[in-house]
């Protein structure tokens, strides 16, 4: 992992002091516990997709001759 990655930003760091419980309108509790699960899904697709096209970019350029980023496993 990237540092990058490692480090919360300061989306996330504002998503985990919403405390959905603490809303006194039920309806306002409920579309913000569905908005904060999207989110959730959402961040998650993007790190999948993201990953994939890494690897679609290291697939193309070793097809073109090129280096690919080097696989370093974990210890």
């Amino acid at each position: 992992m990237t540092q990058k990655q490692l480090t919360q930003t300061p989306v996330d760091k504002l998503l985990q002091t919403i405390d959905p419980n603490k809303i006194a309108d039920e309806s306002l509790r409920q579309t913000v516990e569905i908005l904060l699960n999207l989110i959730e899904e959402l961040k998650s697709e993007v790190k999948d997709l993201r990953s994939e096209n890494q690897r679609l970019r290291d697939e193309n350029n070793r097809l073109k001759g090129e280096q690919g980023k080097p696989e370093i496993k974990r210890s």
